[in-house]
């Protein structure tokens, strides 16, 4: 009886486990999919006021350049906050690379 007792309690938490993980996992590709409709969103709101989206979409940069390029566009009055930043930057790194 004991060993059987035992047996359901490893049970219970490994099902209460894989409930957790399975819950966990599911809500990955949204976060991935929401950064990178933001990034699009932020470089179509943004960086169009300026120039076409065609021209940053036509270039394949490195991470660093593109860095520098939002850094220069900020310079020249792109208005982003920090953390749009980081999210437009990290959409041109993964969308427009070399």
């Amino acid at each position: 009886l004991f060993v059987l007792n035992y047996m359901e309690e490893k049970m219970k938490k490994l099902l209460f486990l894989v409930v957790v993980m399975g819950f966990v996992l599911s809500t990955i590709p949204t976060a991935i999919v929401y950064a990178e409709t933001e990034g699009a969103n932020l470089l179509e709101e943004r960086c169009s006021v300026c120039h076409p989206t065609s021209r940053p979409k036509s270039k394949q940069k490195t991470p660093e350049q593109w860095e520098t390029t939002v850094n220069r566009m900020m310079g020249k009055g792109a208005k982003l906050t920090e953390e749009e930043k980081v999210i437009l930057l990290d959409f041109l790194s993964k969308t427009y690379k070399p």
